[in-house]
């Protein structure tokens, strides 16, 4: 049931709550932190999506504004700490672009009301127009180049929402507080990550490629994706190399942390139908050698009880 509100709110429109109403001595009281925890971290991470439909740079940030007894119920404000406001009018943009990412938190939670999963990939289609739409009501940008926010960064915050309600009971409720009407969150609706992105994916395209891949942490026992750094980013990829990996088990192949692998790379990237990254796989199909990194000379380890080599 949506909170007992008394008269309208006064907050301003940069500002949103969330109320969570539970039965009083119900057991398992730890679940009401949990879901309030869960919903604000999971708000932040969907502001920086949201954010992005503005301007790249923008950097968004919540503040805690008030806690209320009772039902639990917490007030809070989206702020701006960093941007490059080159490309925005000049006015009160801060107070304008946290009210949008008000409106468009209510947005998505109002979305899923009626439904209790996706159907179809014109199902996030549509809520990604209706941020878009929000995101060029603020008109803060002098040239109005609004980007729609990509399907995956839609479904990424659904998922976030849906998953942080996850511990209430079934007497509990949660709300959306804002300058707006009262919104109850819909406990039915849920998804299946990988079934609603396979939703999104409209072509799917395989490469090989030779990379040398620097060992940051190896799989030693099953058949997880190792992490590897390339180009100074992490590379995760499994290897399905079976002669290498009989010979690495067996050790007589001998790893470091810090060594690299001379490789052959099979690569499957998911696109959707907007032409944004779904998902990507990387799978190691050859190992042709490995490459050791240098290492300190026997005897030269820092030695803490004699203050050094």
């Amino acid at each position: 049931m949506l909170p007992n509100l008394k008269g309208p709110l006064t907050h301003e429109s940069d500002e949103f709550g969330i109320q969570i109403s539970f039965a009083p001595h119900s057991d398992a009281p730890s679940r009401v932190f949990r879901v309030m925890t869960a919903l604000i971290d999971s708000f932040q991470e969907i502001d920086f999506f949201l954010a992005g439909s503005i301007a790249v740079g923008l950097k968004p940030a919540t503040l805690l504004e008030d806690i209320e007894v009772g039902s639990l119920r917490v007030w809070l404000r989206n702020v701006l700490e960093s941007v490059d406001d080159e490309a925005l009018k000049s006015g009160d943009w801060k107070k304008i672009v946290g009210a949008y990412l008000v409106k468009t938190k209510r947005i998505m939670i109002n979305w899923t009301q009626g439904r209790t999963s996706v159907a179809s990939e014109s199902d996030v289609m549509e809520l990604r127009q209706q941020l878009l739409d929000a995101a060029a009501g603020t008109d803060v940008l002098r040239i109005p180049t609004y980007t729609p926010i990509a399907s995956n960064e839609v479904v990424r915050s659904i998922q976030l929402i849906t998953d942080a309600i996850k511990p209430l009971s079934a007497s509990d409720s949660v709300s959306y507080l804002s300058s707006e009407p009262a919104i109850e969150f819909n406990a039915s609706f849920q998804v299946v990550p990988d079934e609603l992105t396979d939703l999104l994916v409209k072509e799917v395209m395989t490469s090989h490629a030779q990379m040398i891949l620097v060992i940051k942490r190896p799989d030693f026992l099953g058949d997880s994706r190792w992490e590897f750094r390339h180009e100074r980013r992490v590379f995760e990829a499994k290897i399905s190399d079976p002669e290498w990996l009989t010979q690495f088990r067996a050790g007589t192949e001998v790893i470091q942390p810090g060594d690299a692998l001379r490789t052959v790379v099979r690569s499957t990237v998911r696109y959707g139908f907007d032409g944004e990254v779904v998902d990507s796989q990387h799978e190691i199909i050859k190992v042709d050698g490995v490459i050791h990194t240098i290492r300190p000379s026997q005897g030269h380890f820092f030695n803490p009880t004699k203050g050094g080599t």
